[in-house]
């Protein structure tokens, strides 16, 4: 979903504003994996000017007034520090770190979404990573670093915050006019389409005219099935083939929805956040969105109409009726003069009193496993939080974003027109990986070097 500079750089940006999307083009990359690395000197005692890009207010409403607060704390600490924040609209925060990339200047601190979206600026040399500045003690506390933003036994970027991906949204209201309680599993998932249909409801409101959705669908389910993130990546590379069972499997169960007329008739023809209305308005008895945003839903609708969970589950797998959970992180660029500052930075966000303050603004989840989720009151968050603590790998941010717009958002988009077989789609993604190793060269050691 990401690699052709000019044009992937944009559309991917505004696919990242959902939360679904893989990272921004480095196809040119031609480092091979060699991590960017720069001493870390001492504290400086004279005067340091900082600037930090990010992005975030757009799903976490709220962050803009938390990162102030916390920069006017830090400076307070700290008085020969001075830090600019410039946050970035959804359209410019991709190409303009790629400009920043190219003139080797730019931002101290960058904002950059989980797995792949780090990975690869990373293997293209544009970040230093932050295990080398941020003790290991400190590091084992943020949330998903382990699993997404670790290569070659370091992390490369720090996360944030916590984004779920994705719950279930049901409305219990419309089950139960129809004599139906929220699907468990996969059997009850198209039985309850079947009835549904018949009385002329929607079961679950989805849109793929963007293609973004795509993507979620693709880690929603296929996530259930395989037995952890290193199946992705050894597909990636040709270990495996996403034709293998474990992989095609999920465009199997995709076709079974349309078997069963699960979704909104109209499903091609909308985007993914026209489609939640029908769930908003009763038309539809399940709908799906981001974790930051499902608190918002539940409001619109009434919590005492609604149940969150996750998609039904399939099978006996290690991720089987989990929730899938990445983090969006911050990172040091290379051409930093104060590397040891913006870590220290970083590590103050993780502080006791910013990561209560993160909530408190938010109200989502800090990327911390310090903080303390008794503060957290408010049900529907709670649950939340603790499915996203208990979750599992969001497979899209394991698999080249070149490979996630060409193969997954179009094959999902196809499979629900009717207009080819899961066998095909799956043998689509299978030949696009392919020619993909051709015509990147590096991606095979890369993924190699990233397996889990």
């Amino acid at each position: 979903m990401k690699r052709i500079k000019g044009i992937i750089a944009l559309t991917c940006a505004a696919l990242l504003a959902l939360s679904g999307c893989a990272s921004a083009a480095y196809q040119a990359r031609t480092s091979g994996g060699t991590l960017a690395s720069k001493p870390a000197g001492t504290y400086p005692t004279g005067p340091v000017k900082l600037v930090i890009w990010w992005w975030g207010e757009q799903e976490a409403a709220g962050a803009k007034g938390w990162l102030a607060d916390t920069v006017a704390a830090y400076e307070k600490l700290h008085p020969n520090v001075k830090i600019e924040t410039v946050l970035q609209t959804t359209d410019s925060l991709v190409p303009a770190f790629q400009a920043a990339a190219a003139a080797n200047q730019g931002p101290d601190i960058q904002y950059f979404w989980g797995g792949i979206n780090a990975q690869e600026p990373a293997w293209a040399g544009h970040v230093l990573p932050v295990s080398d500045y941020i003790p290991a003690s400190e590091l084992k506390h943020y949330l998903n670093a382990a699993t997404e933003d670790s290569y070659k036994g370091k992390i490369l970027t720090a996360p944030w915050y916590v984004n779920p991906q994705f719950p279930v949204l049901v409305r219990k209201d419309v089950l139960a006019a129809h004599g139906l309680k929220t699907p468990t599993t996969w059997s009850d998932l198209l039985s309850t389409c079947d009835k549904l249909n018949a009385a002329g409801i929607t079961t679950l409101a989805g849109g793929v005219k963007d293609g973004w959705f795509g993507g979620w669908l693709y880690s929603m389910i296929d996530g259930q099935l395989v037995s952890s993130p290193s199946d992705v990546t050894a597909a990636v590379t040709g270990q495996q083939k996403f034709t293998d069972p474990m992989h095609a499997a999920w465009w199997q169960r995709l076709q079974e929805t349309v078997d069963h007329h699960c979704w909104n008739a109209d499903i091609n023809s909308q985007q993914l956040y026209q489609a939640q209305q029908q769930w908003v308005s009763g038309k539809a008895a399940m709908t799906i969105t981001a974790g930051t945003d499902a608190p918002n839903f539940v409001k619109k609708v009434g919590a005492d109409k609604v149940e969150i969970t996750t998609m039904p589950k399939i099978g006996n797998g290690p991720y089987a009726g989990k929730m899938g959970t990445t983090s969006q992180t911050v990172g040091i660029t290379p051409w930093t003069k104060y590397p040891k500052v913006d870590a220290d930075f970083i590590e103050f966000m993780h502080s006791p009193q910013r990561l209560q303050a993160w909530y408190d603004k938010t109200g989502s989840m800090p990327a911390d496993d310090r903080f303390d989720m008794s503060k957290v009151t408010d049900p529907v968050k709670r649950q939340l939080f603790q499915m996203a603590l208990n979750g599992a790998p969001y497979l899209e941010n394991y698999i080249p974003a070149a490979l996630d717009s060409n193969a997954v958002f179009t094959n999902v988009q196809l499979v629900l027109q009717g207009k080819r077989t899961a066998d095909q789609a799956a043998a689509d993604m299978q030949s696009q990986v392919e020619r993909l190793r051709l015509t990147d060269r590096s991606l095979v050691n890369d993924f190699k070097a990233w397996k889990r």
